[in-house]
């Protein structure tokens, strides 16, 4: 558990629509806190997915490796999340992508889905509280709204000396050390506060809910084939570094839009493996790369070219632009005990 701060707040002007609101602890400084609340990062958030995305987060250095989360989530189950992804969702593809028959995992889960509280909001979801679970910056459960509660606590490795600041994205990055871009980093962190998370843990564990197998709302888009689901699955083999047999995939399975990091080699299985230098949720942080989930792009062989953290973040139930669409404007297809539970800190993978 990281140790306590004064509680400082730096403040700067928000843009209109602000979704990403970032409270900085002081050794990040008053010009640093500024950037990430006005277009460095909160505003990229903001010109991609508008009002349909709120979040505030804290923000401080730390004793760990490159960047870390620490975030709140709770399950609810699946029928709740669906219902509410059917009624919101700007995707048709990925919606449609997981039936209407029950949790598409089928007995690989549980039938519960863990969100973020922000994810929640966008979805409507009140159901035990979803909407409301934080976490302050001591890692404590809480209830945002009060003073001091969060969506999520990042915490950066180092101090300002080990990281370079883009003045914009694709600016030249640094000759010499540091040479790792502080804003993606950022990114990277957000995203996993947001809901990009998934919650297998290794050797065939769930870490969301260790005494059950409960699926993040990525996984629910995690395949290994086509109509091939990969989840909790000891059947997808994994060498030393890459694993190539676990995909994020809106249609299916056919279309592999990124590959997942699915196996023990330094990085969340919610991040993309290391043969993607230039992702945002690429598991390692990459020297020399100064992009954002804008910027990001994949194209492989399946035909997909897009941001892989924007797809994933949009399937799951943030819609794109400021408004959330009717019903009317998309095709639509056809409440258990809560267990709020923290997800672990995890260095993401940055070494």
């Amino acid at each position: 558990m990281k140790t306590s701060f004064a509680f400082l707040i730096l403040t700067s002007s928000l843009p209109a629509l602000a979704n990403i609101q970032y409270t900085c602890d002081p050794s990040i400084g008053a010009s640093v806190c500024a950037s990430l609340n006005g277009s460095s990062v909160s505003g990229i958030y903001s010109s991609i997915f508008g009002s349909s995305m709120t979040a505030s987060i804290y923000i401080s250095f730390g004793n760990t490796g490159i960047g870390a989360s620490n975030a709140t989530f709770t399950a609810v189950d699946y029928s709740t999340y669906y219902n509410a992804l059917a009624a919101h969702s700007d995707d048709p593809t990925a919606l449609a992508s997981l039936g209407v028959s029950g949790d598409p995992l089928g007995s690989a889960s549980n039938g519960m889905v863990d969100i973020s509280a922000a994810l929640a909001s966008a979805l409507g979801i009140t159901e035990n509280g979803a909407n409301t679970a934080g976490i302050d910056d001591m890692g404590n459960p809480c209830s945002l709204g009060s003073s001091g509660c969060f969506n999520g606590v990042i915490t950066i490795g180092g101090d300002l000396s080990n990281f370079f600041f883009p003045s914009s994205p694709g600016s030249p990055p640094p000759t010499a050390p540091p040479v790792i871009d502080f804003y993606l980093v950022v990114e990277h962190e957000t995203d996993e506060i947001l809901g990009t998370i998934s919650c297998i843990g290794g050797d065939n564990v769930d870490q969301c809910n260790p005494t059950g197998t409960d699926a993040a709302a990525a996984d629910l888009f995690r395949f290994s084939g086509l109509g091939q689901r990969s989840f909790l699955s000891t059947s997808d083999s994994c060498t030393p570094v890459y694993e190539y047999f676990a995909y994020f995939s809106i249609n299916g399975g056919s279309t592999d839009i990124a590959d997942y990091n699915n196996c023990q080699a330094g990085g969340d299985y919610g991040d993309w493996i290391p043969a993607y230098p230039y992702l945002v949720q690429d598991s390692e942080a990459s020297p020399n790369a100064n992009l954002d989930i804008s910027t990001d792009f994949s194209v492989n062989g399946s035909g997909y070219i897009g941001s892989p953290e924007v797809a994933v973040l949009d399937a799951i139930g943030f819609n794109l632009g400021t408004a959330t669409p009717e019903p009317a404007t998309f095709g639509l297809l056809g409440t258990s005990l809560a267990l709020l539970v923290l997800a672990r800190r995890r260095p993401s993978g940055r070494r």
